[in-house]
């Protein structure tokens, strides 16, 4: 399956977060470019019990579009991907995968699974970013992906809310960048457009070595034999951390940045481990391996384990702590040595340190943790027996000499960023530093399949392997390491790499091999056969031993050569490829004229690199005579014991090689039947396929027939569409009808297409006009750039919308949309037009009344609810004398004395009835003004703003003082002359009549009077009885002795009794003893002698009543009855008629207020309510 991560080249950003990972996932996503080239995938720590909204929040700061992913979602560039709560999610072929959440587990991380398998599926294209969080997640996962050749950042301390998250991972040193978020997004932006401008540059050879000859120079290690296409990864990764686009660029700043160069040089080693990593093969350590090496082994010979590319140590400890877990109680009595190397220093001197923090030991069980650590604040220290244990060096496993007669060596994928040759040299020093049968375990991708001569497996699975018995030890020369390199392209593109393994061997030049192997020699007979001892060139004259056979032509060596000449031939030739050395020795050659001559035989191995085949050069040379004839001088007895002792040699060789040869062929068998076996599991299973087959064919038979019944069915589906198709045009005919909205559908030449009824009216269209150009009817719309405008929205996109009028000044809303289908292509335009003539209409009411307000010579005055000032009329201006411009948000409290001042947001529930108060002028002036409140609210009934009309009452109110202050002496002047006319009633006319009724009373005793003149005189002293009675009583109602000399509690009692006497009301009353002025006094006891005259003139009252009270400072009078009432009913303030002003008049004289209360049917109630000290408190 080709994968999706490998066919786009495009990087995938990975980024976790937990607490305080909002507002960091924020900075860095509103730091990212919309056209970054990269994907985005967002892995919180969520809440699984809730809903999450992290989609729609991330959505405003960011241009990018985002979803929460559901599962199967392919992965795409410039896109946002969120993980849903309580899911756990991983990536594969670039497709996203959900599974449900491990439930109630404290070792649950969601974000090391998912950066774990992003680092398995996109390898050196991973890039993974670890935001604000508590606890230890994502270190593992960022470890993961640094070990692929991705590459990682982690938020920095200053910005991040918990940094417990990033700091696990910095510690565990594979972040590659600390930034704060919005860095980090800079550095994604960037990085991404400086990798695609690196991988579209043509790239050289000659800066590739030179960056190599470099790293060589300051850190003694040759790294071009490492595989090309790790070295260009890390370098181009390195080049896009720098954001740096051209190699020629990255080659000056090694140059000048020694740190640089450290970090390069520790990227290409790429230190990667943990504790126990793959752990079935420590299993398989203990099960297996472990008892092979210590069966037979003398008790005093220590155990020698080497482990290579150790990195941090954690290998070479784990190695340690199974060996110990092994021997169990023997560990104590055989001693055994674990050596660890590696190339990189730095690492080394952790290991030596022996310290890893808790997030690093969690492979580790904690039965081990107590056994072999000690637990510190920070996390373990190896324990000092254990370290005792581990010898760490700085080593090159493929330059320096290695180790000698270990029992097993842990290489384990280290041989995967090695060239084929420097593969070869790990394998012959490995083999070269075992012992017999010693133990050789590699990775999981690593093999030694071509090297299948020097190793056989123990366990194929794990990768174990043990050197082979028969295996002969190369010479290793640690001198020059440069002879093994090779030419190779470098910088070229990683995914176009040149295959080369197909060539043909006739394609090759070998005569530059042949310079160097005869250099210094004459060139012999001889031929160069391939392994499959196909001849492919012939040196000298080779008649001599090598003639063609009978049949069918061959220059394979089987047919040239010939019976126990071949044997040999080949036996040397095999001995030759085992050892990768020369191999020589003697033979008989093949008769000539009846004799068989000793032929001296050198086979010569031929490596060619860019083949990896083998190629054997075979020499002949016969012995010379000067040999013979010493050997003739020797006598015939010596000659045969010679020839014998050579025989046996030749034979004991032959018959090594027959072995070996037969082993090989063994291992072939074994292996081919194997393969057999599978081929006849795998024809069972075709077989098995094929009854699959025939029964499906029946299937499909049968799907077919049904096919065919549907297939009659088809006609029905036909109607049913139909009659769905009319529906759908009956509905849009009846929408169009009753919108009544004017619309017109227009295609791309602007014709017209469909319109709406209320258009044919509105726009004059008629049926006639479908088909043609909008352009050439007549529209009633005062609109010249209506084509323009058509045509633009139809070649953009965008909506125009306008206002517009017609040709009879009625007024419209246009609205021009494309006309869009359902595959999201523009194919015309649509034209709406809404009747906005009466807002139009209510505008300018608006602007006249706004006109009005702003001129009017009343204050108009808007404010906030915080009592600031947003509006301020020409009226304000004239009356308080401060501008507009200072106006405008200052306080409303400057313009109020402090004792007036009414807040806002109380005015607020103030009544829509004027209020009087008192306002400031810019020049200290006090005016009296009249306040008319009205609430501003919003949309939603809320109050937003108060808005005053003031109105300077001031002159009016010194005009009511001023007749306050007359009618109170009018009134003065009215009880003055009262009082005078009572003393004259009193003392002057009822002294009179008092004396005239003495003086008739008096008269029959001075003179004789007749009987009807004395009843006469006795009905006029009636007469004046009644006289001085109504004198005595104006005289007491122009001004009461009992007000003057009791109060006015006795006065209104006696207003009461007279009153009933008077008018036969019933009168109740309600009054309390209280100390008042005698102006004060007058004032209320006229007040109560008018109301009571009112009843009994006007109410056609039973009753009534009188009540004198005291409310805190106020005396309170209330005079009511239970007679008509006032037809026009309510409350009123005042009255009508001159008794009712009059009452009103004599409260407001002393302080007070005068409210009448009345209802058609249901009596009138006078309440008068006056300071108890007067006008004049």
């Amino acid at each position: 399956m080709k994968k999706i991560g490998r066919s786009k080249a495009f990087p995938i950003v990975a980024i976790g977060a937990s607490a305080g990972g909002l507002t960091a996932f924020e900075e860095l996503l509103n730091a990212l470019p919309s056209d970054s080239g990269a994907a985005f995938v967002l892995v919180p720590h969520l809440a699984p019990q809730f809903k999450s909204h992290l989609t729609e929040i991330l959505a405003r700061c960011t241009r990018l579009p985002g979803s929460e992913v559901r599962s199967k979602d392919k992965v795409a560039p410039n896109r946002i991907y969120v993980v849903p709560p309580n899911r756990t999610m991983i990536i594969k072929d670039g497709v996203l995968k959900l599974s449900a959440a491990m439930c109630n587990s404290s070792r649950h991380h969601p974000i090391d699974v998912f950066f774990r398998s992003m680092a398995d599926d996109q390898r050196e294209k991973a890039v993974g970013v670890l935001l604000s969080g508590a606890g230890t997640d994502g270190t593992a996962g960022l470890r993961a992906i640094k070990e692929r050749g991705g590459t990682t950042f982690a938020q920095d301390e200053a910005t991040a809310a918990h940094f417990s998250m990033p700091h696990s991972a910095v510690s565990s040193g594979c972040v590659d960048f600390v930034l704060a978020p919005a860095e980090i997004g800079k550095r994604l932006g960037l990085g991404a457009a400086a990798g695609k401008s690196y991988r579209a540059q043509p790239k050289a050879e000659e800066t590739l070595n030179k960056i190599l000859e470099l790293l060589l120079a300051a850190k003694g290690v040759e790294f071009g034999l490492y595989k090309r296409n790790t070295l260009r990864r890390r370098i181009q990764r390195r080049m896009t951390l720098l954001r740096v686009r051209e190699p020629e660029k990255y080659l000056r700043l090694l140059r000048k940045d020694s740190a640089e160069v450290d970090a390069i040089f520790s990227d290409i080693l790429i230190s990667v481990t943990s504790f126990f990593r793959e752990p079935e093969s420590f299993r398989a350590l203990k099960s297996s391996i472990y008892p092979r090496l210590l069966k037979n082994r003398a008790a005093n010979t220590p155990i020698r384990l080497w482990v290579a590319g150790c990195s941090t140590g954690e290998e070479a400890y784990s190695h340690a702590m199974n060996l110990v877990e092994f021997l169990g109680k023997r560990a104590s009595q055989l001693p055994f040595q674990v050596f660890a190397t590696d190339l990189n220093p730095a690492v080394i001197e952790k290991a030596r340190i022996g310290f890893y923090t808790k997030k690093m030991t969690a492979g580790v069980s904690p039965e081990r943790l107590r056994r072999f650590f000690i637990e510190t604040e920070d996390g373990y220290r190896v324990a000092p027996f254990l370290r005792e244990k581990c010898v760490f060096a700085v080593h090159n496993v493929v330059q320096d000499p290695p180790f000698t007669s270990l029992d097993l060596i842990s290489c384990r994928n280290l041989m995967i960023y090695l060239g084929p040759s420097l593969q070869e040299k790990a394998l012959q020093i490995f083999q070269y530093a075992l012992k017999p049968r010693g133990v050789l375990m590699l990775g999981c991708s690593e093999t030694v399949d071509d090297y299948s001569s020097r190793f056989s497996p123990l366990d194929e699975k794990r990768k174990v392997f043990s050197v082979r018995a028969t295996a002969s030890k190369a010479h290793l020369d640690f001198a020059q390491p440069s002879r093994f390199l090779e030419n190779e392209p470098a910088f070229k593109d990683l995914e176009q790499e040149e295959a080369i393994a197909g060539a043909s061997p006739a394609a090759f030049d070998l005569q530059g091999q042949l310079d160097g192997v005869l250099p210094a020699r004459y060139v012999p007979n001889g031929v160069i056969v391939n392994a499959e001892l196909e001849i492919l060139r012939f040196l000298g004259d080779t008649t001599a031993y090598l003639r063609p056979a009978s049949g069918k032509p061959s220059l394979n060596l089987r047919r040239m050569a010939h019976g126990e000449f071949l044997l040999e031939l080949r036996a040397a030739i095999q001995a030759s490829k085992q050892s990768a050395c020369a191999v020589r020795k003697e033979i008989s050659a093949p008769q000539v004229n009846g004799a068989s001559p000793r032929v001296r035989v050198e086979v010569l191995p031929i490596k060619v690199a860019a083949l990896r085949k083998d190629y054997f050069l075979v020499l002949f040379e016969e012995i010379a005579a000067a040999d013979r004839a010493g050997r003739a001088r020797s006598g015939p007895e010596s000659r045969r014991v010679i020839e014998l002792k050579e025989d046996l040699a030749v034979s004991g060789q032959h018959l090594k090689s027959i072995i070996d040869e037969q082993e090989a062929t063994n291992l072939r068998l074994k292996s081919s039947n194997e393969s057999l076996l599978s081929a006849n599991e795998e024809l069972q299973s075709i077989n098995e396929e094929f009854e699959t087959t025939k029964e499906e064919l029946q299937s499909s038979n049968e799907e077919l027939q049904s096919s065919n019944e549907e297939l009659r069915t088809s006609t029905d589906e036909v109607v049913r569409g139909n009659r769905i198709l009319s529906r759908v045009n009956n509905d849009l005919s009846n929408l169009l009808t009753n919108i009544n909205i004017p619309a017109v559908l227009l295609d791309l030449d602007l014709a017209v297409h469909l319109f709406s009824p209320a258009a044919e009216k509105i726009l004059g269209l008629s049926a006639d006009m479908i088909g043609r150009s909008i352009m050439d009817v007549k529209l009633p719309l005062l609109l010249p750039r209506l084509k323009q405008m058509l045509l633009s929205v139809i070649k953009t996109n965008v909506v125009e919308k306008l206002e517009v009028r017609d040709a009879h000044g009625r007024w419209y809303y246009l609205f021009i949309r494309p006309y869009r289908t359902d595959k999201s292509r523009t194919e015309g335009a649509v034209m709406t037009l809404i009747d906005i003539h009466d807002r139009k209409l209510s505008e300018k009411a608006v602007q006249r009344l706004a006109a009005v307000v702003l001129d009017s010579n009343d204050a108009v005055i808007i404010c906030d609810l915080n009592d600031r000032i947003s509006a301020w009329n020409s009226g304000a201006c004239k009356m308080y004398g401060y501008s507009e411009a200072e106006a405008l948000g200052m306080s409303v409290k400057l313009l109020t004395p402090v004792n007036k001042r009414i807040r806002a947001r109380e005015l607020v529930r103030v009544s829509a009835a004027p209020i009087e108060t008192q306002r400031r002028t810019k020049d200290g002036r006090i005016l009296d003004v009249l306040l008319t409140v009205t609430v501003l609210r919003d949309d939603k009934g809320r109050p937003v703003e108060v808005a005053t009309t003031e109105r300077d009452i001031s002159d009016q109110k010194r005009a009511d003082r001023e007749f306050r202050r007359l009618h109170a002496r009018v009134i003065s002047a009215q009880e003055t002359e009262r009082k005078r006319l009572a003393r004259e009633l009193h003392d002057g006319v009822g002294q009179i009549l008092s004396g005239v009724k003495f003086r008739l009373q008096a008269l029959p005793g001075q003179m004789t009077l007749s009987g009807g003149a004395e009843a006469k005189i006795l009905k006029v002293g009636g007469f004046l009885d009644h006289a001085i009675a109504e004198i005595r009583r104006v005289s007491q109602n122009l001004m009461p002795a009992e007000l003057v000399d009791l109060g006015l509690e006795p006065a209104l009692l006696m207003l009461c009794r007279e009153f009933k006497e008077r008018s036969g009301v019933r009168v109740t009353t309600r009054t309390v003893a209280m100390d008042v002025e005698p102006e004060l006094a007058l004032a209320l006891f006229r007040i109560a002698q008018e109301g009571l005259n009112n009843i009994g003139k006007h109410s056609k009252a039973t009753r009534a009543e009188v009540g004198l009270a005291l409310e805190g400072t106020e005396i309170v009078l209330t005079v009511s009855d239970n007679g008509i009432g006032f037809k026009l009913g309510g409350w009123l303030t005042g009255g009508r008629g001159i008794g009712l002003g009059n009452m009103r008049q004599r409260a407001e004289s002393v302080g007070g207020s005068c409210v009448i209360a009345s209802k058609s049917g249901a009596g009138t109630t006078l309440r008068v309510r006056v300071p108890l000290s007067g006008l004049g408190g």
